[in-house]
This record gives structure tokens, C-alpha cells and sequence, in this order.
């Protein structure tokens, strides 16, 4: 394996491009409501994203193994804890109640992979549960962050921040369905993904109804659809149309995580 394909494997399995994609509809968000982007909240949306996810993806792994690292895990653990300084750095320019939001996605995001039920381990073995968990993290963060710290805070009940909200929680569930069904033979029968309960084909129905749904609510929220917005919502559903069992790692890891990066690229023409 050479170096740039080295690299390519650490961008994806340290969680800097799933990073970069919560940034984006951060971004969107501000855009959206016509506000200038705070650099703090973008900084910590990153690197507490590329905190979370590692924690998420490797504890479980780390937890009973160790002392058997691998150098690509020591890596991906170093950049981890280097990223807990700019991440600190911004918690001091933001407000009480911005801090108190945050604190409880953290709170969440630990009890998604930490043991804490009698009968389950976490919340994503939960079953069902996983990627509504998922769908509403990022919801808070990418939508409910950015508002909050803007000062918008006492409009989150408005209809239009309602519709915009739905809007991403659908469209944040919609992408997951890949994820899902490429899973769908190794996740244990007991976590009822959708591909277990419904099986692949209805699947990739839901999902897209889902994306559907996610413009729907997207036109009622009251804001302007570009034709690049029905250009991504439509490839959003190709990637649901052309999923299966046995697509690559990066078909959903890398591709389909692109969706928010491409909708960042497309707000500059």
C-alpha cells in the first residue's frame, strides 16, 4: 500500500471526513438562515466530531484488547486526543446555555457506546434505536448549535425552524441507509435494524421516502431551492437505490459521506 493510499485510509478511518461532513450542513445552516458563521462553533463541530466518532468506533474494540493497538489505531488515538485542545480553546467564547446544549449531545454521544442498561450495553444496542440516536445528534449539532449560539434560540418553536429541523433529521436518517444495509449481515439480529426488520427492499423504499420527506420539509420551512439542492436529492437516492450488502467500505464511508461536502461546494455558485 503506498502512502497516498495510506493517507486515504487514515482520512477515512480517523473520522476527519465524516468531520468535515457535519461541518458542511453546519455551514448550511448558517447560510440558510442568513447568519455569519461563527469560526468557534465550526471548530468544535469538527473536532468534537472527530472525538466522538473515534471514541464510538474504537472503544469498543480498544476496551477488551488492551495493549494490542495497532499503529493505524495509535495514530488515530493520538490525532483523537490532540483534537481536545482546539476543542477546549472554543468552549471559552461561548455561552452558558450553548455549553449546557453541548454538554447533553456529549452525554448522549457516551451513552451510545458506554454500557449503562441492564439488559443492553449501550444505546446502540438498543433495538431500533441506533439510527434515530444518530439522526438527532446530528440534528442538535448541525442545526440546533449553530441557532442557539446566534442567538435564535428562543425562535427553535417557530414553524420554520420546526420544517428545516424535520428536514434534517430525515435527510441525516436517509444517508444512514446504506450504512445499514451494508451491515445488514454482520449487525446481530437482536438490534432490528431496518434491513432485519423489513429486509433490503423496503429498505431502500423508506429511505426514500425519507429523502422525499426531507425536501418536503425543506420547501415548507420556506427556504430557496437551488437546483443543486434537487441535484443532491437526487443523488442521495441513487446511493440508496444502488445499495447492498456487498458494496465497498467506501461506497457509504467515503461517497455517500460526500453528500455534505458536495452541498458545501455547491453553496459558492
Amino acid at each position: 500500500m503506498n502512502f497516498f493510499q495510506q493517507a486515504f485510509k487514515f482520512y477515512i478511518n480517523s473520522s476527519l471526513h465524516v468531520a468535515l461532513g457535519v461541518v458542511s450542513f453546519t455551514l448550511a445552516t448558517f447560510w440558510n438562515f442568513n447568519l455569519i458563521a461563527d469560526k468557534d462553533i465550526v471548530v468544535f463541530v469538527f473536532f468534537s466530531t472527530v472525538i466522538a466518532y473515534n471514541f464510538v468506533k474504537y472503544f469498543p474494540v480498544l476496551k477488551p484488547k488492551r495493549g494490542t493497538m495497532t499503529i493505524e489505531l495509535k495514530r488515530i488515538a493520538a490525532l483523537s486526543f490532540l483534537s481536545l485542545l482546539p476543542l477546549g480553546m472554543t468552549l471559552f467564547s461561548m455561552t452558558f446555555k450553548t455549553f449546557l446544549f453541548m454538554a447533553c449531545l456529549g452525554i448522549i454521544t457516551l451513552l451510545y457506546a458506554l454500557p449503562f442498561l441492564p439488559k443492553t450495553k449501550n444505546l446502540r444496542d438498543v433495538s431500533g434505536l441506533k439510527i434515530f440516536v444518530i439522526a438527532f445528534v446530528w440534528t442538535g449539532a448541525t442545526v440546533g448549535l449553530p441557532l442557539l449560539e446566534a442567538g435564535q434560540g428562543y425562535k427553535y418553536l417557530t414553524t420554520e425552524i420546526t420544517y428545516y429541523a424535520l428536514s434534517r433529521f430525515f435527510l441525516i436518517i436517509a444517508l444512514t441507509i446504506p450504512f445499514e444495509i451494508r451491515d445488514s449481515k454482520l449487525d446481530r439480529p437482536y438490534l432490528k435494524t431496518l434491513p432485519q426488520w423489513v429486509g433490503v427492499r423496503y429498505t431502500k423504499m423508506i429511505g426514500v421516502l425519507l429523502s422525499l420527506s426531507s425536501l418536503t420539509f425543506l420547501v415548507l420551512s420556506g427556504k430557496d431551492l437551488a437546483s443543486f439542492s434537487l441535484i443532491l436529492y437526487v443523488a442521495i437516492i441513487g446511493f440508496i437505490f444502488f445499495s447492498n450488502q456487498d458494496n465497498s467500505l467506501y461506497y457509504s464511508s467515503f461517497w455517500v459521506e460526500s453528500i455534505p461536502l458536495l452541498w458545501l461546494v455547491f453553496f459558492f455558485f
